[in-house]
């Protein structure tokens, strides 16, 4: 079930959120009970087959936290995590590795296609943090219902934040967290109305504008190949915008708090900057529990660029079973060990200079994210840079001057506009009397409800 799907707004949204007003005066644990119960029927909807996947993942993981509470063994922790990465892998690399065996060794081995459950990847990397705080003896985390809540509560469970033990279930074991308020409501609900217009409105209007370019047209040429990528660049960003908004918003219906997870990474002024703005959860759990587990900057220079070039290729990896995500994590690899290469020379760049520099390698870096195929990004590539023989045209095929000047709107919105904070600042400061925000709201749900009818799937939806 999406976010953006009227399955969403009109039947599941209201039917929680009322079960959950009569939840809550009968006590916490109902509530708990009430929201996962729910969060798994919204599991379940894609196919209820995995509900058992997440289910035995779920089980195994409370015991195995309970085990390394009373006996905090590394051998233990060890044997947890490899097998919660073996189910990841084998549902997510399979049919990868296999391909690949097959080239590499000119063998022809087949098996069934595995089907990627939905969310794999997010829950398996937060019981993956669960397990390392039983292991440190963290105080939180033996309350059954309460880590039920944890791994399943729906607005985070689909495509992230990925969440971590200390910064959930400390609310989850709050009595005061389960009450039901206007004040929640209406800030969760305006939120969320904010990051359904960059889904709904602007990341699915930009969608189509991309697709030529990058899937069918035959021939490449210099204005269009700018075009498609600055397209889906913007795509993507209110995509992936609009739903950690969204997210964050639900979360608050309910008085609980996600972490940030999008920061305006488009205003980035190094690749450093951009990783501690895109999808800030997944490149925490990344530096927490594999480059600094690696060793980090400690073991000395070459052994530094080493661990990020590693962390990053596996973080390409993690996105997508292909050896185009690999390339992808390599080059972003390569771009922040030279970003911590010239940060170690103290010269200065300016400001304008340094935007212009990152936000170009973090263009070239998603045409190979978008691309069907790698000499599919190879072609608009040489495009962008006027190498092949149809870059010499410079007439547009696919842009007029009416896109070009909606594509310069965007890259302005997302460089100047206020970010979700600090809208949500303003809003949970003046929404009792302020009424420019109410109409704001219907504007944007509005214009949202007319266009439910048919969801696209989200960017980062079934990773």
């Amino acid at each position: 079930m999406l976010f953006n799907s009227q399955a969403f707004v009109w039947a599941f949204l209201p039917v929680v959120l009322l079960g959950y007003g009569l939840a809550v005066r009968r006590g916490r644990a109902v509530a708990i009970t009430w929201l996962t119960a729910t969060s798994l029927f919204f599991y379940g909807w894609w196919n209820w087959r995995y509900v058992f996947l997440l289910l035995g993942s779920l089980a195994f993981n409370y015991v195995w936290g309970l085990l390394l509470r009373r006996h905090a063994n590394r051998a233990l922790l060890t044997c947890g995590i490899a097998l919660n990465l073996t189910v990841l892998g084998y549902f997510k690399y399979a049919n990868f590795l296999v391909d690949t065996a097959n080239i590499v060794a000119g063998a022809s081995w087949r098996i069934e296609p595995v089907a990627l459950p939905l969310a794999v990847s997010f829950f398996t990397f937060e019981q993956i943090t669960y397990l390392v705080d039983a292991y440190r003896g963290a105080p939180y985390g033996q309350n059954f219902l309460s880590y039920c809540l944890f791994t399943t509560f729906f607005p985070r469970l689909i495509a992230g934040p990925i969440v971590r033990p200390a910064e959930i279930l400390p609310q989850l074991n709050r009595v005061s967290t389960f009450v039901l308020t206007p004040a929640n409501v209406a800030t969760g609900l305006f939120v969320f109305a904010i990051g359904l217009f960059k889904k709904v409105i602007l990341a699915d209007t930009l969608a189509p504008w991309a697709a030529p370019v990058f899937d069918r047209a035959p021939a490449v040429f210099f204005a269009d190949a700018w075009g498609a990528t600055l397209a889906f660049a913007l795509q993507l960003y209110f995509d992936f915008s609009g739903y950690s908004d969204m997210a964050i918003g639900l979360a608050q219906l309910f008085n609980i708090r996600l972490p940030e997870n999008f920061s305006s990474p488009y205003q980035a002024r190094s690749m450093i900057d951009f990783w501690r703005r895109w999808h800030i959860t997944l490149s925490s759990f990344l530096r927490d529990y594999l480059y600094i587990p690696l060793g980090g900057s400690r073991r000395g220079e070459v052994r530094h660029y080493l661990n990020l070039l590693i962390t990053m290729l596996l973080g390409g990896l993690w996105h997508g079973a292909s050896w185009k995500f690999v390339l992808w994590g390599g080059l972003l690899g390569l771009c922040l060990a030279i970003n911590h290469l010239w940060r170690r020379s103290r010269i200065e760049l300016p400001t304008a200079l340094s935007w212009a520099l990152t936000f170009a390698a973090i263009l070239v870096a998603w045409v190979i994210f978008r691309a069907p195929s790698l000499a599919r990004a190879q072609l608009v590539l040489l495009a962008m840079v006027g190498v092949s023989d149809a870059s010499l045209e410079l007439t547009p095929r696919f842009f007029d001057a009416d896109e070009w000047q909606w594509l310069l709107a965007g890259l302005a919105l997302v460089l100047w506009s206020p970010n979700r904070r600090a809208v949500q600042a303003m809003i949970e400061r003046q929404w009792r009397s302020d009424h420019v925000y109410a109409a704001a709201f219907a504007v944007m749900a509005g214009l949202c409800l007319l266009r439910l009818g048919d969801p696209s799937p989200f960017l980062y939806f079934q990773f």
